[in-house]
């Protein structure tokens, strides 16, 4: 799936005539790294999708190269085998997305791998429209957000929010934890993020 980001990024940025140099003017992110990207040396960062999709008003759709369903599909589907999911690395945490070829999905599933120990690793809080369903799949999570304490989730607890709510996740007891969420609504599932190169 990075090949199909490498690609679509390569071909966006031939069909608006730029160079890397001006891609690089309008993301914010180095030639060296969006040369890797396009020719598939590198995987993409959490940190580096989020600047382009963002400088580029681009969804997550567009982003990968998702193919559209046909208009009067009735019967979508998308499989993924173990091992197969996008694999979205960040600083302390990283992200494993599901059914990336179907285009306009209503959900957006995913595996978050949670590795920061306190909530100013996080980063700022992630907030997107929409609604968002979390269960812990294995280790220990402390939840913040911006309207409650902090919600201690073990293996097995599950919550459903507003993810319009700032939300981050805090692994607990030093141990790495996996989360399962599916996010629905019309915003990034990610939030803001940091900047990198």
């Amino acid at each position: 799936m990075s090949q199909n980001i490498g690609r679509t990024l390569a071909e966006l940025r031939q069909s608006r005539g730029w160079t890397l140099k001006t891609l690089s003017e309008e993301t914010g992110v180095s030639v060296p790294v969006l040369s890797k990207i396009e020719n598939n040396q590198t995987g993409i960062s959490f940190e580096t999708a989020m600047k382009i999709m963002g400088s580029l008003s681009l969804t997550l759709d567009e982003l990968t190269g998702a193919r559209r369903a046909p208009a009067l599909s009735t019967g979508r589907r998308a499989v993924n085998a173990a091992g197969t999911a996008l694999r979205i690395p960040s600083i302390n945490r990283s992200y494993e997305l599901f059914a990336t070829e179907l285009r306009r999905k209503r959900m957006v599933p995913m595996i978050t791998t949670v590795d920061v120990q306190n909530v100013e690793e996080w980063g700022p809080l992630s907030r997107h429209e929409g609604e968002e369903w979390m269960y812990v799949l294995s280790g220990s999570v402390a939840l913040h957000t911006d309207l409650y304490v902090p919600l201690v989730m073990k293996t097995g607890d599950s919550i459903y929010i507003d993810s319009g709510m700032g939300h981050a996740m805090v692994a607990l007891d030093n141990v790495q934890a996996r989360v399962l969420s599916v996010y629905a609504g019309t915003g990034a599932p990610f939030g803001t993020a940091p900047a990198d190169g």
